[in-house]
């Protein structure tokens, strides 16, 4: 059994510090974005 998922492409503007942070910290905007919003899901859907 396969899960397809659909996909969205959307576009964030973010400052320049906001920039900084996420390369001195090695992190990739959209893994952070999805996990954040995964753990808001979760939570309001308790």
């Amino acid at each position: 059994m396969y899960i397809i998922y659909t996909v969205q492409q959307k576009s964030v503007k973010i400052r320049d510090d906001q920039q900084e942070w996420l390369a001195e910290n090695h992190l990739n905007l959209s893994a952070f974005l999805r996990d954040r919003l995964d753990d808001k899901i979760e939570q309001r859907s308790d």
